[in-house]
């Protein structure tokens, strides 16, 4: 039987941090659009660019009702085993993509989060307080130079798979960790 049906798809994909297409997945108060990141969005879409949303390791460990934590709170055996399992089970994907002959473009992680930071994460201010015990008490935070616990381990795992070809690169979550404008430009390097 002949087929009508021609395939046109561009064959390169980008992996995201989920709240890029997903901000209900923030936590309460810091979500900086409705409901995508539309400018990424956009740059994606005019080239043409195939979306992986990584699963979020906040809300499918502790759901949409949680408070906002530093890295020390997540920085746990088993919130680690949590992401370590996300992370084996996305580059399973990546391999699958990469064997069918696919580009894959790059991970594209959320700058500011405990979680998914690249390059800044918030921690404890100053760094030797410890956050923890009763909501009335909150102490504040800061940014610092340093991953997040599952971009930490996401980079580990892509490491001893030998995909360390793929890049990273990072949007802000909020204007203390970056421009919108200098990751859009990181982005758009990775693109074709």
């Amino acid at each position: 039987m002949e087929r009508s049906i021609e395939d046109v798809r561009g064959g390169k994909i980008i992996f995201l941090s989920h709240c890029m297409l997903n901000q209900n997945a923030k936590v309460k108060g810091i979500a900086i659009y409705p409901g995508m990141i539309k400018p990424l969005v956009e740059v994606l879409l005019e080239k043409d660019i195939a979306v992986f949303q990584m699963p979020c390791p906040e809300t499918s460990y502790y759901g949409s009702l949680r408070w906002g934590q530093v890295k020390d709170q997540y920085n746990t055996p088993m919130f680690r085993a949590h992401c370590r399992a996300i992370a084996e089970r996305v580059l399973d994907q990546v391999e699958e993509y990469l064997r069918g002959g696919y580009e894959v473009l790059g991970f594209v992680m959320m700058d500011g989060s405990p979680v998914c930071g690249l390059r800044k994460t918030p921690q404890p201010d100053p760094l030797d307080s410890t956050w923890g015990g009763m909501t009335w008490y909150i102490p504040k935070q800061q940014f610092v130079d340093d991953s997040g616990v599952y971009c930490e381990i996401l980079k580990d795992e892509v490491e001893k798979r030998g995909l360390s070809h793929i890049p990273f690169v990072s949007f802000p979550e909020v204007e203390d960790v970056g421009s919108e404008e200098d990751a859009l430009s990181d982005i758009r390097t990775l693109l074709p």
